[in-house]
């Protein structure tokens, strides 16, 4: 596998760690949105009450499981990607000085 694949993989590795972040996050903002929301029927406020309750855990449940899952399937992306990284070596830097010279110029004096 060459190493601008392995690259390609770590920085997948590195967003699914942050979609499970943006995951989390959202699953809490939208529990307390639902928690908080005021739809109460008149004649069944209680049940409703509580059935906001539990689809607020629900959320909650489903954001973090979700999150878990993402975090742990990025962190097994990044660990095998690494393991790889390192069987190959060092990365040869094309940003070295020799690089960057035209061919046929190396050796050569300017006037």
């Amino acid at each position: 596998m060459s190493r601008s694949t392995l690259e390609w993989y770590e920085s997948l590795g590195r967003g699914l760690g942050w979609a499970a972040v943006v995951v989390l996050l959202l699953s809490v903002i939208g529990a307390i949105i639902i928690a908080g929301s005021d739809t109460a029927l008149p004649l069944v406020a209680e049940a409703e009450r509580q059935g906001r309750g539990i689809l607020a855990l629900a959320s909650l449940g489903g954001g973090l499981t979700s999150a878990g899952l993402l975090a742990g399937v990025g962190a097994i992306v990044r660990m095998l990607v690494s393991e790889r990284l390192a069987k190959l070596g060092p990365d040869p830097s094309p940003d070295d000085d020799a690089s960057r010279e035209e061919p046929g110029t190396r050796g050569t004096a300017e006037s």
